[in-house]
């Protein structure tokens, strides 16, 4: 058998023949099409949109890529979509907020997808949240918002912008109403209009749709999720890590804010090419690296806290190794969400 092997290997060298190469990952001519877990107008839609100024770039054939909005149940719509049906070559992309990554943990809704079989490719930021409200508002302070209820608009019924004031209450006892179904765009102009008191939301998406808001100080943030200590506009606000009473509640809290860290974070569907992922994790680090982007996004007040594909895949494996206790806790915590 070994002779003959060697007589075949041989009669393909002298021919000069070789074996097939495999295609390098290429999308020259192709079309790219990006699923935005959000609506039109929202942080993650306009965070998306200017990177998808400057990734074609650095993407082997400078393809073509478009948006598509899939915004439903707090962007459970697009990140199924993507999962079950996207493009394995290269040709579907998409990005999430982090109510889908909490979702399959948290357990509220049943989700046809595995977090780790997505291939990550790399987040924007980190989410810096705050509950804030609108300046007409007769709610001022944390203690005010413990005293009577207080609605909030918010997206899915399994987005940040819902489970989050769920766990506040319980954690804070505030008295939060998260009204949920409005998308990234009308959940701020129900804020605007009166239609609720505030929103708890990210100080990016604030500063990237509406900054007005700050300058004219037209909003009151009662205090920050996140660890905003270096918002030169915010550094006299409460924190809430500093306000848990025990280690129950910081450990609820942790695991919860846990995906905060990977704030619009983008992902290949499971079975992609490994050719494809390299191809796209390098594009993605270039353009972080890429002064243009990054110029043009200070200029839209976008703050970038990027991270690798390699090391949101980390954060996403430490959820899943919470301890069941602690995921409970929070599950029980916001098990109202869907219910408004």
């Amino acid at each position: 058998m070994k002779n003959i092997k060697a007589g075949l290997v041989g009669l393909v060298a002298a021919a000069g023949l070789t074996a097939p190469a495999h295609a390098e990952f290429n999308l020259q001519g192709k079309t790219v099409q990006i699923i935005v877990a959000g609506g039109v107008g929202g942080g993650v839609d306009l965070f998306t949109r200017l990177l998808l100024t400057f990734l074609p770039n650095h993407l082997p054939g400078k393809p073509t890529m478009v948006v598509a909005n899939m915004p439903g149940g707090g962007g459970l719509q697009g990140v199924q979509n993507l999962y079950n049906i996207g493009n394995k070559d290269g040709t579907s992309l998409g990005v999430t907020p982090a109510g889908p990554i909490k979702e399959p943990l948290m357990g509220n809704s049943k989700v046809n997808y595995d977090l780790r079989k997505f291939n990550w490719v790399g987040s924007l930021t980190a989410e810096d949240t705050v509950c804030l409200v609108w300046h007409t508002s007769t709610v001022k302070t944390i203690e005010d918002a413990m005293k009577r209820e207080v609605p909030l608009s918010a997206t899915g019924a399994a987005s940040n912008s819902t489970l989050g004031p769920l766990l506040l209450n319980d954690l804070l006892g505030t008295k939060f109403k998260p009204i949920s179904g409005y998308d990234g765009g009308t959940s701020m102009l129900a804020v605007e209009r009166g239609e609720v008191d505030g929103r708890c939301t990210t100080m990016s998406t604030v500063r990237t749709a509406h900054p007005n808001w700050i300058s004219g100080k037209l909003i009151n943030v009662l205090f920050a999720v996140s660890n905003i200590d270096d918002d030169p506009d915010f550094k006299s606000v409460p924190q809430v890590r500093n306000l848990l009473k025990n280690d129950a509640d910081r450990a609820a809290f942790e695991f919860f804010g846990a995906a905060d860290e990977i704030q619009d974070p983008f992902m290949l569907p499971p079975g992609t090419d490994p050719e494809v992922v390299a191809g796209y994790r390098k594009a993605f680090d270039a353009t972080m690296a890429d002064p243009a982007y990054r110029a043009e996004a200070a200029r839209r007040s976008q703050r970038l806290v990027p991270l690798s594909g390699d090391k949101v895949a980390a954060i996403i494996d430490q959820m899943y190794a919470t301890p069941p206790a602690v995921i409970e806790r929070v599950k029980r915590a916001t098990a109202l969400a869907g219910k408004n």
